[in-house]
């Protein structure tokens, strides 16, 4: 066909239906190769054109492509023209996917610097400096982007406060603060299924059980499929079962909250919903283990088929085994770390606990009411174990329990960033130190 008669409008009106049409694709399927195919098209006609640029690194990034992405959204920025807020906007999004915080508030200061007008844009600076440490500020700058929201785009209200919660979760909030932000989310948009389940569980930390079996019956009836859900309900009308007779039993609010079973539970959901959990732990530490560490290791045994189940501990000793039956004795020293600490395997956890079921008088450092779980050995005597609130301490004969992580996850995301690996983890509060004055079990004060 002969381009006689074409003019330059009609090649320029053709860029830009073609521009169209990949905003359109974008829209409806981000990831389909077409989109790519069409900006390129563009790119070829108007090299410099920053729009299909940031439309291509767009595309990029929702293949998984964030290295070409980030390139895209580099050679945007860098032309400091009218799509400079955007591509700005993109990279403090690819950095904060990638648990580059201090990236990701360079950039979202580099933003606000263009423009402090979008409440969003607030809220995204609030969420990275709370996740870099400086929770406060952090949080307070949430509230101002709330506030800021309810002024200049009041229909926008639901979406920020749902906002909030979030990012109060994500940075690791107490339950005191989560609370109040996560009722008000709820009373803006009772869709929320999702910020509601977490309130339940937040009020079960607050000992507010009543107030938890309520919104979970609520919830249960538009998703009455929900395990989360239903464990909401469970739970909080045992505990209303506890207090309702404390007298009776031989188990009362007291024995739970000293063994912070609540509290694990809701830092177990929390840290699922930001993937720092147990399991998304180990998932990440087998991608970087050394071969030596991989080589003393055994292979996973899940724990359906031992008939004594019971004696392996559910907080981590379940997650551990299933992962890699326990370490070659000895072999602690592959960790890399001062003391060789290794695995211990399902059947030294079974064994070791009915010696200590069978003579408890003469294993005074296990004592009977308290929660531990023994996860890990040096071969020496000294052992890593899980107790109460699910810190991880090291217990050795008539010594007082000694902190080590704050949990079996963090011990673990330790070893992966000591590996070289990401480490997706908020920097921690420092309310949330590691206590320095566990309560010490009878028999080794």
């Amino acid at each position: 066909m002969s381009d006689f008669g074409r003019t330059a409008a009609d090649d320029t009106d053709a860029v830009e239906r073609t521009l169209d049409l990949a905003w359109e694709l974008l829209g409806a399927q981000p990831a389909h190769p077409k989109v790519a195919e069409l900006a390129l098209q563009v790119l070829a006609a108007q090299p410099e054109r920053s729009s299909a640029s940031l439309l291509l690194g767009y595309h990029r990034e929702a293949r998984g492509e964030a290295d070409e992405a980030r390139r895209l959204y580099l050679q945007v920025a860098g032309r400091r023209d009218r799509q400079f807020i955007s591509a700005a906007r993109a990279l403090r999004r690819l950095a904060f996917a990638e648990h580059d915080h201090p990236g990701a508030l360079r950039w979202a200061h580099t933003v606000l610097a263009e423009d402090h007008e979008d409440w969003d844009d607030w809220m995204e600076l609030g969420s990275v400096l709370a996740r870099c440490g400086e929770h406060e500020d952090g949080w307070r700058q949430l509230d101002e982007a709330v506030a800021l929201c309810s002024r200049t785009a009041p229909d926008d209200l639901p979406k920020a406060l749902g906002k909030r919660a979030e990012y109060l979760l994500g940075s690791l909030a107490p339950p005191d603060r989560f609370v109040p932000a996560a009722e008000e989310a709820v009373r803006a948009d009772a869709a929320n299924s999702w910020v509601a389940l977490l309130l339940g569980w937040a009020y079960l930390v607050q000992y507010r059980f009543t107030d938890a079996e309520q919104l979970g019956l609520r919830l249960l009836r538009e998703n009455p499929t929900e395990d989360l859900l239903q464990n909401l309900v469970e739970t909080a009308r045992t505990m209303l079962g506890i207090v309702e007779n404390a007298h009776a039993k031989d188990i009362t609010l007291e024995d739970i909250r000293r063994t912070g079973l609540i509290e694990m539970a809701w830092q177990q959901l929390r840290d699922q919903v930001l993937g720092t959990d147990l399991d998304s732990a180990l998932a990440a530490l087998d991608d970087v283990l050394p071969a030596d560490l991989r080589a003393t290791l055994r292979p996973g045994a899940p724990i359906s088929d031992e008939t004594e189940s019971d004696k392996i501990g559910s907080i981590a000793a379940e997650d551990l085994v299933a992962w890699h039956d326990g370490q070659q004795p000895g072999s602690g020293a592959a960790w890399g770390l001062a003391e060789p600490f290794r695995l211990m395997s399902t059947a030294e956890i079974i064994a070791m606990s009915t010696e200590i079921e069978a003579d408890q008088a003469a294993h005074p450092d296990w004592p009977e009411n308290e929660i531990w779980e023994q996860v890990m050995t040096d071969d020496a005597g000294a052992y890593l174990v899980v107790v109460a609130f699910g810190a991880l301490v090291k217990r050795r004969p008539g010594h007082p329990d000694e902190p080590v992580a704050a949990s079996m996850a963090d011990w673990i995301w330790d070893r992966v960033a000591g590996f070289g690996g990401p480490d997706p983890r908020p920097a921690p509060r420092k309310t949330e130190d590691l206590p320095t004055d566990l309560p010490l079990s009878p028999g080794r004060r």
